[in-house]
Parts: C-alpha cells; sequence; structure tokens
C-alpha cells in the first residue's frame, strides 16, 4: 500500500479508513480490486485539479495514458501546447509532487503517482 499510495500519510490514512470501514480490515480484499479504490481521495484530488491550468490538465492526461515512466526531452506531438508551455506545466506540475522523477541510469523519467493517474483516467480522460 505504501508504493500505491506512494507512502503519502494523508492518503493512507484515508485509504486505511475505508479498507477498515468496507472490508473490515482485511487489505488483501481491498488489494484484490483491479483498480486503485480512491474513495475519499477522489474528493482531495479534484481540489488539486479544480486549481490546475489547461496546459497542466493536457500533461498529467498524457501522462496517465502512458503505459510507464516517459522522457520529457521532446513535447508531445498531440499535446496542442508549444515546447516552452509543456515544460513550463511538468516544472509546476513536479512542484505540487504530481509527477514522480524516476532515474534509470542516466535517462530521467516522469510518471504519475497510481492513485493520482487512477483517477485521471477515470475523471479527467
Amino acid at each position: 500500500m505504501i508504493d500505491l499510495y506512494r507512502g503519502n500519510p494523508l492518503w493512507l490514512n484515508t485509504v486505511c479508513a475505508a479498507i477498515q470501514d468496507l472490508f473490515s480490515g482485511n487489505i488483501s480484499e481491498f488489494l484484490s480490486y483491479n483498480s486503485l479504490v480512491l474513495g475519499d481521495l477522489e474528493y482531495l484530488l479534484h481540489k488539486y485539479f479544480q486549481r490546475l491550468s489547461d496546459s497542466e490538465k493536457q500533461v498529467m492526461s498524457w501522462l496517465a495514458n502512458q503505459i510507464k515512466a516517459v522522457e520529457i526531452s521532446k513535447k508531445p506531438a498531440l499535446l496542442e501546447l508549444s515546447p516552452s508551455e509543456f515544460l513550463k506545466a511538468v516544472e509546476s506540475l513536479r512542484r505540487r509532487l504530481l509527477i514522480e522523477k524516476v532515474q534509470k541510469g542516466d535517462r530521467t523519467l516522469f510518471q504519475l503517482q497510481p492513485a493520482i493517474a487512477e483517477y485521471v483516467k477515470s475523471h479527467i480522460l
């Protein structure tokens, strides 16, 4: 669960309360779901997303559709943003801790946290 919710104490407390309430504390039953159960986290994530700019939302949607972490050295052609807007959005999302940076050897990749990706896929796309 720490990996799924990236150790975020608020998220873990919220999910633990849901596990206790819905699954009588049975973590394996909770984890047997094919997707993350966000529960009350949806409200918190919704508040985050209301404050994002359109360019940040575009980047989040694009990242949610990626199967694995991606490089950002070139702006994806499908995004209707200038390279400068793209990098500003990525930088802003990193500062807000909505995008994770992953080091793979000498490459720097970016991805969404699983809970955030799940929210974006079910509510934004």
